[in-house]
């Protein structure tokens, strides 16, 4: 059975468990998910309000953008713990490694990008919703600086230094465009 469609406690006993995985990575994902979920509702309930008629058709873009990204970070849940699985099946294969580095560093991509979009909710969208949107900016968040710690701790096992150079490049990237977000 996928992670992702675990119940909620069954999830959280496999996190716990003493299982090399799940992990932070697919940790990492979930609060991903979680931040685009409440963005979700955020939008729902400012579409068709009257009161914010002239950000509705933002809202409806906005809903679309996140319901895609909710369900791509769902399946990174399981897409970190298969890559990680993989360094151990592969005893740390170069391959295997460098998946288990892009898989959460797509992880901090998509939730950069529901981190964008809460933000925009929570300054734009219904405001009897504002602590969701603010919720969702921190899920979010920390789904970015969990993510890329994910990426960080494989560096050191990859011997192939240019991709380590675009590793960084892309971690200090999504690094930068979160804190502005974050920490104006």
């Amino acid at each position: 059975m996928k992670l992702a469609d675990q119940k909620i406690k069954q999830f959280l006993e496999e996190l716990a468990s003493k299982k090399p995985a799940p992990g932070g990575g697919s940790a990492s994902a979930l609060a991903g998910v979680m931040a685009a979920a409440l963005v979700n509702k955020v939008a729902a309930l400012t579409i068709g309000k009257e009161k914010y008629k002239e950000v509705e058709e933002e809202f409806k873009r906005l809903n679309r953008e996140t319901l895609k990204l909710q369900e791509e970070l769902t399946k990174l849940v399981d897409a970190d713990t298969e890559a990680f699985m993989a360094v151990i099946s592969t005893k740390g294969s170069q391959q295997a490694i460098k998946m288990a580095a892009e898989v959460p560093l797509e992880t901090a991509a998509k939730s950069l990008a529901v981190l964008k979009a809460a933000v925009y909710a929570s300054e734009h969208g219904n405001q009897n919703l504002r602590s969701d949107a603010f919720c969702a900016i921190e899920l979010a968040t920390a789904a970015v600086y969990g993510a890329l710690e994910n990426v960080r701790v494989n560096l050191p096992f990859i011997k192939d230094g240019r991709f380590i150079e675009k590793l960084q490049d892309e971690i200090e990237e999504v690094l930068r465009d979160t804190e502005r977000l974050v920490k104006p």
